[in-house]
């Protein structure tokens, strides 16, 4: 409805105005239309509400807390926004200082990709293919301390695969102070120990499972 004035005359008790019941039903109009929009048509209150689809606010300073439910709502552009508060809750989803958990036990980001500058830190990882650009893996191993082992790469100049067997056993390096004997082989290998020559020095039979 669109606001209604009162005619109120061109001069002073000349009889042109609106007549008091006619005043009185504009009065009454322009307030019932009040109350409906920001009350429930008897009472205003405490906030505002509309059952209009769009409501403007200007540069808005909004304080206190929200209070009811929102059950459904559409953001379209926030340019700056600071939530102040200890909790973010979306669904089964909080995001706190510092931390993302779910309810559920699972946390996924679909098919996007992740960016750090940090350091990643993580219990059990499960993963497909990892690719790193550096030239090392550093393990910590079970107890946090100054001791780690690290495993290196020569920066390679061709795509090289070295591929692990199928298979358990130890890894032996150039470093074993071990000595290497029949149980490190599998049962049927042979291992010829030659010199610069070629000539045999000590032979070897695999008895490992």
């Amino acid at each position: 409805m669109a606001y209604q004035s009162l005619g109120i005359g061109s001069s002073l008790n000349d009889g042109t105005g609106d007549t008091l019941r006619s005043g009185g039903s504009k009065i009454n109009d322009n307030f019932s239309e009040i109350y409906t929009l920001i009350g429930d048509g008897e009472s205003l209150s405490s906030g505002i509400s509309s059952s209009a689809t769009v409501i403007t606010l200007t540069a808005p300073t909004i304080s206190g807390a929200v209070g009811g439910t929102q059950t459904s709502a559409t953001i379209t552009t926030l340019t700056t926004t600071t939530v102040n508060g200890t909790t973010l809750n979306g669904g089964t989803c909080a995001v706190a200082a510092g931390s993302i958990t779910d309810s559920s036990g699972a946390i996924s980001f679909g098919n996007e990709n992740l960016t750090t500058t940090g350091t990643l830190t993580s219990g059990n990882l499960t993963c497909g293919t990892i690719t790193s650009t550096g030239a090392s893996i550093v393990f910590e191993g079970a107890t946090a301390d100054a001791h780690e082992t690290t495993i290196t790469v020569t920066d390679p100049t061709a795509d090289r695969t070295i591929t692990v067997p199928n298979e358990t056993g130890t890894l032996l390096t150039t470093g074993t102070s071990d000595t290497v004997d029949s149980t490190m082989l599998k049962s049927a290998s042979t291992l010829l120990i030659v010199n610069s020559s070629g000539s045999t020095l000590k032979t070897v039979i695999g008895a490992g499972s």
